[in-house]
């Protein structure tokens, strides 16, 4: 599948692929919907919460990898890059990094969720006061702290563990944790 680069910053290479567009493309109308269903918004002022919202989860799941990418650095085995194949992105590994014991899979994977639940704890004061304010500033401000919070926080460590397609945080995890107790 064909990825696009989309810039390089502290070493990572970011690339998205077509699906990933897509999907963007996608969030903005849906998030639009979404913000003028809770609040009474405008069009102008829904459809800049809906491209705010898109920018939201692009850039905090780029702060998720981040987070991995630090961890990552600390035990000696750093990522390539960030590549985004559908809203969220995995984390890029040279392709002939060795086998790793589980303690440094276990560091990494616990790099991102905790720079999320920080997001979403610092702006849940903030949000809940602009909600009541209304208009899209409103809107971003508690869909970030919420989309960090419960999506990029807690929800990374639910286990996804597809073999050989998809495994998140909490699939990585769980199948350390199924290594260790076998």
């Amino acid at each position: 599948m064909r990825a696009y680069t989309l810039f390089t910053l502290f070493g990572l290479k970011t690339t998205i692929s077509r699906l990933g567009i897509v999907c963007f493309l996608v969030a903005v109308p849906a998030s639009a919907w979404l913000a003028a269903s809770f609040l009474p918004l405008s069009l102008l002022e829904a459809a800049l919460a809906g491209v705010l919202s898109a920018a939201v989860m692009f850039a905090c799941e780029w702060l998720h990898q981040l987070g991995h990418a630090f961890a990552a650095r600390r035990v000696g085995y750093p990522m390539t890059g960030v590549h985004w194949h559908s809203l969220f992105s995995m984390s890029v590994y040279p392709a002939d990094e060795p086998p790793l014991p589980a303690s440094i899979h276990l560091r990494r994977a616990l790099g991102g969720f905790w720079v999320n639940l920080l997001i979403g704890l610092l702006l849940m004061p903030y949000a809940f006061f602009l909600w009541f304010e209304g208009g899209a500033r409103g809107w971003v401000v508690a869909f970030t702290a919420v989309y960090n919070f419960v999506v990029l926080g807690l929800g990374s460590l639910f286990p996804i563990d597809i073999p050989g397609r998809f495994t998140n945080d909490g699939g990585t995890l769980m199948r350390l944790w199924r290594v260790r107790n076998h």
